[in-house]
């Protein structure tokens, strides 16, 4: 069967659907990335204000407003979901994904193509954060998109990618402020040290990427919110966002927890998984290419520097005939591999060496590597075609003799693994079983492939049967962690939606709390704070959420009496009988005091990430705002 677009673009979109849309709403808001945003849109579509982003019913801090954005406008056309939340970030996880069969597709073949757009789509970081994470794929689609038309249009001089780049580039500032600017920068710098074109080739790349009209759609993308919010809040949301949320989180002051330079290790090993195998070998293969073509496509003194020798100029066989508008030399070719596979590094590095890590931080450089990955397994596997014998084949023989192996013990294995160590009702173990099954049967039509002699055949099916595990299995993976971790506090949550009663929780912050009682929420850490009132204090009721693990610090508290409301698996809410929380400032009341301003950016502040609302703005004054 002849692989054809329509063909590869029906299985990725088959492959997108089952890994980011199915299961979208079976489980409930996670806590900490998906709270924060699904809650702030909640109150967007509340408040009717989509200039300010507000979070516990005060001005938040931490982000620019497209995240935002992408979730109030589902929420008006579809009610306040789950579903709603999730819908805009599984489309821009599918534009990733079918972003990289593109690029893969237009630099090389359709096979590498449809395996870059398989890799991608069915890495377990991607997955997870597409589902747990919405700022962060939002980021990664439009930083990727941003690296990817540029190489495109600059390197490969692909015209019609121009717009991308800019557009992208907008939307990258809109998401999560200057970091995309600086990761883009950062990662192309970097290549130009290591590529060292000429002054007329950096000239001529340059204006393939027409900035006098990109400067245009940057600026009218990015430059109405950033003066809107600016008018909005005096000043203060671009002071605090600029200055603390980005100078001070790299260099490590708004997060207590601090990690070693080589964090990022196995996060790329599970997170890249299984063609991280693959990863140390294509880029050592692709970094002595790039390093030849510096050191090549220098003239030596005294010589001139002929076309064929320049970067991106046809090779010396081909000067005597002229190239066409929309085909690139060999040459710009791998000038173009190296770029993505300089640029991933680069970003890698530059999280590296940030005092505030996440797994998330890297996700951009996962899309370029996938690329990087594809071309050259397409390369290998052409060698082997041509190979009848040799040690290569022996190894390739090895291989594939393996994944067959564990394609037979998979099958018969994995369906009673499901049934005796997955804690779920029949249908999750079914599901599960089905999963295994997918990738069993991927690796043993791997193998039979290959002893046909049809090598693509053999890598796509392996490709396959993971993205289909992985699309089955991942629903019912989130739907055990939220029962386990999420479910309870969502339904305890739930119960005290319209009611006239002031909530906190203790020793966390949860922004679902508030997403699902759609009211504000307290978070307070130490049990002095509940301070005991008089009689006709305070008609409303103060009810408390706690969990079973740190409660007994509550009912130790001196004078403090706690009455049990309701429970539900670890989480119980209970009423604290004639006593009052002593709140904290809001971020805003902090924020304008000069010395609270200064501790946070310079990290001398104990309370870790400062632009997290703890207290609970005053929801009914905001609502007669």
């Amino acid at each position: 069967m002849t692989l054809t677009t329509k063909r590869s673009m029906m299985i990725l979109a088959i492959a997108c659907l089952g890994l980011f849309f199915l299961g979208m709403s079976s489980f409930g808001v996670t806590d900490p990335g998906e709270g924060y945003y699904v809650e702030a849109a909640r109150e967007m579509v509340e408040s009717g204000d989509f200039i300010t982003p507000h979070l516990n019913y005060q001005i938040y801090f931490s982000k620019p407003i497209l995240t935002f954005w992408l979730m109030a406008i589902p929420y008006q056309i579809f009610g306040v979901s789950e579903f709603s939340a999730r819908i805009a970030f599984s489309l821009l996880a599918t534009l990733l994904v079918f972003a990289t069969y593109l690029v893969a597709r237009v630099f090389k073949s359709e096979f590498a193509g449809l395996l870059a757009g398989l890799v991608i789509a069915s890495s377990p970081l991607i997955i997870a954060v597409t589902r747990l994470s919405p700022i962060d794929i939002a980021f990664t689609c439009f930083v990727d998109l941003t690296v990817f038309s540029f190489a495109m249009c600059a390197l490969l001089d692909k015209k019609r990618w121009w717009w991308v780049f800019h557009t992208a580039l907008a939307l990258a500032v809109l998401t999560k402020g200057p970091a995309g600017v600086i990761l883009f920068l950062a990662g192309t710098i970097v290549f130009l040290v290591l590529a060292r074109p000429s002054l007329t080739q950096l000239k001529i790349w340059f204006h393939r990427l027409r900035p006098a009209l990109g400067a245009v759609i940057f600026w009218v993308i990015v430059l109405p919110w950033y003066v809107a919010i600016d008018a909005a809040t005096k000043g203060l949301f671009l002071l605090v966002f600029f200055f603390y949320e980005n100078f001070a989180r790299f260099a490590g002051h708004t997060n207590l927890g601090k990690s070693t330079w080589w964090y990022y290790l196995p996060v790329i090993g599970y997170g890249f998984a299984p063609w991280i195998i693959l990863l140390p070998f294509a880029g050592v293969s692709i970094l002595k290419s790039g390093l030849k073509l510096k050191t090549t496509s220098q003239p030596q003194s005294g010589e001139s520097q002929t076309p064929a020798l320049m970067p991106g100029s046809p090779c010396e066989d081909e000067v005597s005939e002229p190239q066409s508008r929309e085909e690139s030399s060999p040459l710009g070719k791998q000038l173009f591999l190296f770029y993505l596979l300089v640029w991933g590094l680069s970003e890698f590095l530059f999280f590296s060496c940030s005092k505030t890590k996440m797994d998330t931080y890297i996700l951009p450089s996962f899309a370029p590597f996938t690329v990087c990955v594809a071309i050259k397994v397409e390369e290998w596997m052409k060698g082997l075609d041509h190979s009848a014998a040799g040690e290569g084949r022996g190894r390739a023989a090895i291989l594939f003799g393996a994944a067959a192996i564990l394609g037979i013990v998979l099958i018969v294995a994995g369906p009673i693994a499901a049934f005796i160590l997955v804690k779920t009702e029949i249908i999750g173990k079914l599901t599960i079983a089905a999963g295994t099954a997918c990738l069993a049967l991927g690796l043993i039509f791997c193998w039979r492939y290959y002893k046909a002699g049809k090598i693509e055949p053999a890598v796509a099916a392996f490709a396959c049967g993971f993205a289909l595990a992985a699309a089955l299995c991942q629903p019912v993976g989130f739907q055990l962690g939220s029962k386990k971790r999420w479910d309870d506090l969502k339904l305890l949550s739930e119960h005290l939606r319209g009611k006239d009663v002031d909530i906190a929780i203790f020793n966390t912050f949860k922004p679902a709390a508030m997403f699902y009682s759609q009211n504000s929420v307290d978070s307070f850490f130490h049990p002095h704070q509940l301070e005991r009132v008089g009689a006709g204090a305070n008609s409303r009721r103060q009810m408390v959420i706690a969990s079973d693990k740190v409660v007994d610090r509550l009912l130790a508290q001196p004078g403090l009496n706690l009455k049990l409301v309701e429970r539900s698996g670890d989480w119980a809410v209970y009423e604290a009988v004639g006593a009052r929380l002593r709140r904290n400032l809001t971020l805003e009341e902090v924020f304008t005091k000069p010395q609270a301003f200064e501790m946070a950016v310079s990290g001398k502040g104990d309370w870790g990430p400062l632009t997290v609302p703890y207290a609970a703005g005053d929801r009914q004054w905001w609502k007669k705002k």
